[in-house]
């Protein structure tokens, strides 16, 4: 049950007949340098990617802001990685905070090219994606990427590299937290829980039975606050952890 809800979420770009016109004008709009119009262009359609998807599959979000100030500082934003279905919640982030005209880059492997059409990293020529390929990895030219998209924009990941086909935090990779932490760059830290109520596993049948996605603003961590990367990086997993936890409860 679960990949066909995935193959669904991803088919939702083709479906929905206005995407690629949308993301063609975003990118004409980027063209002539109307940064503005092309932001809001982009993230009026991701959040209606999430619409789509939260409407035709009968469940409701719970957004949980916080004290989130979703502006365009420099800073890595970071969220749990489930089975996939997560990625049309975290690109919406700029439509659920109200601010559409927010420059948000993403973060990918070699994913970005095999969906280039869809809203997921979407096209790095519109939105400035930035690629880590573990085919050919070249940790010197992604740093570069990573720290001049920075200079204007936000840059969402997810720190656990890997999908986990469970509603557990697996621990952070190292490499973009490290930069965060020895460049100074701030993290807005996130979590999802309800996932996979998505799957038939009996393991997660009261999340299936309740037909909610929690979706909550953890708060955000300084590097300057932290004396080495170490703590910080465990800051940053006990953070999620314990939001996540408590999100959870809503299940039990």
């Amino acid at each position: 049950m679960l990949s066909n809800y995935v193959l669904y979420c991803y088919l939702i770009p083709v479906l929905a007949m206005y995407f690629i016109p949308g993301l063609t004008i975003a990118y004409l709009f980027k063209l002539l340098r109307f940064d503005n119009l092309a932001n809001i262009t982009i993230n009026c359609i991701a959040y209606s990617w999430m619409k789509l998807f939260l409407w035709t599959t009968g469940r409701e979000l719970v957004f949980i802001p916080g004290e989130l100030d979703f502006n365009n500082k420099k800073k890595f934003i970071i969220c749990n990685h489930t089975n996939s279905l997560e990625v049309p919640f975290v690109v919406a982030l700029p439509g659920l905070s109200g601010n559409f005209s927010s420059k948000l880059s993403y973060l990918g492997g070699d994913i970005i090219d095999r969906y280039w059409i869809i809203p997921l990293m979407m096209h790095a020529r519109i939105v400035e994606a930035v690629k880590y390929s573990d085919k050919n990895p070249n940790f010197r030219n992604f740093k570069k990427e990573v720290l001049h998209n920075l200079k204007d924009r936000s840059i969402f990941l997810f720190p656990e590299g890997m999908r986990t086909y469970s509603e557990e935090i697996q621990t952070m990779k190292t490499g973009v937290l490290k930069i965060a932490y020895k460049f100074h760059v701030d993290l807005d830290v996130f979590v999802i829980s309800g996932m996979m109520g998505y799957s038939s596993d009996e393991k997660y049948q009261a999340m299936r039975k309740s037909k909610k996605v929690y979706f909550k603003y953890c708060g955000s961590l300084n590097s300057a606050d932290f004396a080495d990367f170490e703590s910080m990086k465990q800051a940053t997993e006990d953070l999620m952890k314990r939001e996540k936890a408590a999100l959870d409860q809503n299940y039990s």
